[in-house]
């Protein structure tokens, strides 16, 4: 994983702010904007501006007069530090403005905690014309004074801009390894060069932005191999009707694509349709939801050295999931819980009911009643329900881990553990070992 800033692991929450006195941010930035000769600015995690924009071009500065505008230049400014926190590298990319920036994302650990954004550039004169009618389209900016000011921005070729990207990772590290700064730790040059060419279009054979269209919202990046279609109409909807089973079941289907067989493995990198998919939900829920989600992706991707196999990218995606959910899923009132949102409930996690009692207190029925309607809703009790998600867990659990008996017993709520083999038996009419015995040597 390539980063600007890595700092020391043990800081927690980290906020940009903290970590270096402001006043040095704005040395450096400013520095840099005169090395550079772009326009500057360093955003926090959620694309609020930690410094004061240096060099900012007139036609920008004249646009962010209007708090309505401003507030789709932060927008931009937080998705594209977030797509390249997630990418890994600097990025380029067009703003809703029509003009072409860059972003370097600063990372401490595995999380992401800001970006350095640069540009207001053109990459040709051609697109002049362009930007100011997307603009009278979208924001009913026009006048002359808004006509000459976008005369007078630079024009930059891509190349040009991963090339200054590179330079601004060396002056960063640089001017933080000997800034005084209120964190005492080492900083390093921990960013690896950026691409030095931007990838082609081969239709045009010009060098690819990733275009903020509309609304701010990055286009997701194109990967060189193909990925299973993931549905997001479909997930958005399984989201909004609680549905987590729906989107567990659409994920076994995107995994029976790129992995049929449990023995098999596969590249990281092919997991990123589904990444991609989860990403692009949180971001209509708003930075903070797309920020704790990217940074989950973020950090596991920084962990995937290799390939990997079916159940490592089950348990993935699956916590993806069920993170998106929790903190997507509408808001419920006490009175529109039912059986079906306390199943929804225990497919995010099959331990949080493990009793009746708690089962309705959950839903402020009593046990009796509760019992009646689950029974005529599944055609289990809820117990035999309950029991029956655990050991499925219990069974993967088995073959693809070596994890004891004992803690996978712990793990699931089987207490004790002689409990757990013997309800495992009979379901299966093997002990635990002799399912693990069979079932391991069937997938190695």
């Amino acid at each position: 994983m390539r980063k600007v800033v890595a700092l020391h692991p043990s800081l927690a929450s980290p906020d940009l702010r903290s970590l270096v006195d402001s006043a040095d941010l704005q040395r450096i930035q400013d520095e840099m904007a005169a090395e550079t000769g772009l326009a500057i600015i360093m955003v926090d995690s959620v694309g609020t501006p930690v410094t004061n924009g240096s060099q900012f071009s007139g036609f920008c500065q004249l646009l962010r007069r209007d708090p309505r505008i401003r507030k789709l230049c932060m927008s931009c400014d937080a998705h594209g530090g977030l797509q390249a926190a997630i990418e890994g590298r600097p990025i380029v990319y067009k703003c809703h403005a029509g003009l072409v920036d860059f972003s370097i994302p600063i990372l401490v650990g595995d999380s992401y905690i800001g970006a350095i954004l640069a540009g207001q550039v053109l990459n040709s004169r051609e697109q002049q014309a362009e930007a100011m009618g997307e603009l009278n389209r979208q924001l009913q900016v026009a006048g002359d004074d808004a006509e000459k000011l976008m005369q007078q921005i630079n024009v930059v070729h891509v190349d040009r801009l991963y090339q200054v990207a590179d330079q601004l990772i060396q002056l960063t590290n640089q001017a933080l390894g000997v800034s005084p700064g209120t964190v005492h730790t080492r900083f390093g040059a921990h960013l690896g060069a950026a691409r030095q060419t931007a990838s082609t279009d081969h239709g045009t054979g010009e060098p690819q932005l990733f275009e903020v269209d509309g609304l701010p919202a990055l286009n997701h990046i194109a990967t060189p191999h193909p990925k299973p279609l993931i549905d997001q109409d479909e997930m958005l909807r399984n989201l909004m009707e609680r549905n987590i089973s729906g989107n567990l079941d659409m994920l076994s289907r995107f995994l029976d694509d790129v992995l049929p067989h449990w023995s098999m493995k596969i590249k990281p990198s092919q997991l990123t349709g589904f990444e991609d998919a989860i990403i692009g939900l949180a971001r209509t829920d708003g930075p903070m939801v797309a920020g704790e989600i990217s940074r989950m992706v973020t950090s596991n991707r920084a962990r995937r050295h290799g390939a990997i196999n079916r159940y490592e990218c089950q348990v993935y995606c699956e916590r993806l999931l069920v993170k998106m959910h929790n903190l997507m899923e509408p808001d419920l009132a006490d009175q529109d819980r039912s059986v079906a949102t306390l199943i929804n409930e225990i497919e995010k996690d099959p331990t949080s009911f493990l009793t009746v009692g708690k089962a309705a207190e959950y839903l402020n029925w009593s046990e009796s009643h509760f019992s009646r309607r689950f029974k005529d809703e599944t055609g289990l009790s809820f117990i035999q329900f309950v029991k029956d998600k655990r050991l499925e867990k219990a069974k993967l659990m088995l073959v693809h881990t070596t994890r004891p008996v004992s803690r996978i017993a712990n793990q699931l709520g089987f207490r004790p553990e002689n409990y757990f083999s013997r309800v495992f038996k009979k379901q299966t009419g093997m002990t635990p070992g002799e399912y693990r015995d069979k079932y391991t040597e069937e997938v190695a």
